[in-house]
């Protein structure tokens, strides 16, 4: 969305800073500075917003101050991003054009990012990780195809 609306531009730089790696772009131009910001700064926000509604929704017991709630958002987010920058890393490295499909991992690569750098926080069970992963798998292409035909992605995959 802050990429639609061209806010935050001087942020828009990749962060592999175009250098290659066995003569292949490292993680490619999709993978920006300004995104890495934006996308922590959310998590923070949903770290607070869960912060605020803690006493109504069902969240970890094991998060119980505000700080470990914007840790929390903040480390996911993160999380979130760094496993799909690697997942990115994969495919140019095996040859995959960014903007092509990866699968599984195009659907997984965030959460396992997520469930990793999240797992200071939370002791995951496996139920929950499996969980997790299924969600993935089936809630990603399901809004990947409703944000092609909002026109707010290029490709429905």
């Amino acid at each position: 969305v802050i990429a639609k609306l061209g806010w935050l531009k001087k942020f828009n730089l990749p962060i592999d800073r175009n250098k290659t790696i066995f003569g292949k772009r490292i993680f490619g131009d999709h993978k920006t500075i300004r995104g890495f910001l934006v996308g922590t700064l959310a998590g923070l926000l949903i770290g607070l917003v869960q912060y605020l509604a803690k006493d109504w929704i069902l969240l970890s017991k094991e998060l119980i101050n505000l700080g470990q709630f914007l840790a929390f958002g903040a480390l996911g987010a993160l999380g979130a991003l760094v496993g799909d920058t690697l997942e990115s890393f994969a495919k140019r490295q095996i040859g995959i054009k960014s903007g092509r499909p990866f699968l599984p991992f195009d659907q997984i690569d965030y959460i396992i990012g997520f469930l990793v750098l999240t797992s200071f926080f939370v002791n995951w069970e496996i139920q929950q990780i499996i969980f997790l992963l299924i969600c993935g798998l089936v809630l990603n292409p399901l809004s990947n195809i409703i944000g092609y035909a909002l026109r707010i992605k290029k490709t429905y995959w």
